[in-house]
């Protein structure tokens, strides 16, 4: 069985959860649960394996109480998305991770869609599926977002559908990724499966706030470290207060998958994507070695970030042509397929 399922199968929920600083809709069936808070940008704040009580969404010590609001001061060194930023899975559209503009469009850290109020347009119940459609219009640009979750009864894994429109009669190119931020008892001694053949870090204008060696490019997983040029294995997530951050892409993916997997716990978890909308993988592994703004030594992540382009700033990559073109009027669409699974090695049905 590669799908982790448990107990009495039960006909798919939604349900509205109300806290005093949000309102969460909560999607779930006898395996998992999600809860979802549409006002900041559809974000996935919470996914439980429920026969463990296991949550892989990061909790970001100081982004509680929850905030939907910027801080009334200066805004730099990506405090737009900082001050907002709880632990969890988020999109970044169109200008990839750097804050900048996007033809003319003043757009911050991982752009404006991960936290501009989303609605919720429907949710669609039978005996035993449950569809819930979440929309998000831009403020700054004429991009819509459209998000389709499924969860069915007898599933471990939940569907994605997402898709880009364009309103504007140009057509747009966009850097596209998704964003989770895994946390949780999941990441003490996991590590990272996929199936790619080369690794990279970006060639950043301080190597010197990096731990690996930047600008680097060699063969999945062993980077070398900045000082010393020891080889750091990036498959193993670092365990928390290792002292440990980095972040690599991984590319040249044979298929479309990825997973953070426990061998201790014979758990894991994975995502699968379209390897022809998303053909890289942007990975963050954190154990307490960011000591400065805006982490200050804490937390312990992993991410696994299927996306349309190598990272970059957004100029770079639209004079490369590394950039996904939504057409004038038109629209591109993503699949995704996520859940905990009991095999490390995808595809999962």
């Amino acid at each position: 069985m590669q799908t982790r399922k448990t107990g009495r199968f039960t006909k798919p929920v939604a349900r509205w959860r109300a806290t005093p600083e949000r309102r969460l809709l909560v999607i779930e069936n006898s395996l998992f649960r999600v809860e979802i808070w549409p006002e900041m940008g559809g974000a996935i704040t919470s996914y439980v394996h429920k026969a463990d009580d296991l949550d892989i969404i990061w909790r970001n010590p100081y982004g509680q109480p929850p905030r939907s609001r910027l801080l009334d001061q200066p805004t730099a060194a990506g405090s737009d998305l900082y001050d907002v930023m709880d632990g969890s899975w988020y999109v970044s559209i169109p200008n990839g991770f750097f804050a900048g503009d996007y033809f003319g469009a003043p757009l911050g850290t991982h752009g404006e869609l991960r936290c501009v109020p989303w609605r919720v347009e429907s949710i669609q119940r039978t005996a035993s599926e449950l569809k819930v459609t979440l929309r998000g219009p831009s403020v700054r640009t004429p991009l819509v977002y459209v998000r389709e979750l499924t969860i069915r009864a007898d599933s471990a894994l939940m569907d994605w559908r997402e898709t880009v429109q364009n309103r504007s009669a140009e057509p747009l190119p966009v850097a596209w990724l998704q964003h989770p931020t895994f946390g949780g008892p999941l990441l003490e001694g996991a590590r990272l499966v996929v199936p790619a053949r080369k690794v990279h870090v970006f060639n950043a204008d301080n190597p010197a706030a990096l731990q690996l060696q930047a600008g680097y490019s060699g063969t999945w997983p062993f980077v070398p470290e900045r000082v010393g040029g020891k080889l750091r294995d990036c498959s193993i997530v670092p365990p928390a207060h290792s002292g440990s951050d980095h972040s690599i892409q991984m590319s040249e993916l044979s298929a479309g998958w990825g997973c953070v997997w426990n061998e201790k716990r014979r758990l894991g978890f994975s995502l699968q994507w379209d390897l022809d909308v998303y053909p890289y993988a942007w990975s963050w592994a954190h154990g307490g070695g960011h000591n400065r703004y805006p982490l200050w030594g804490e937390g312990h992540i992993i991410t696994i970030q299927p996306s349309t382009s190598r990272v970059g700033r957004f100029p770079d990559l639209l004079a490369a042509g590394d950039l996904r073109v939504i057409p004038a009027k038109g629209e591109v669409t993503a699949t995704m397929r996520t859940g905990f699974v009991s095999t490390s090695e995808g595809p999962w049905a």
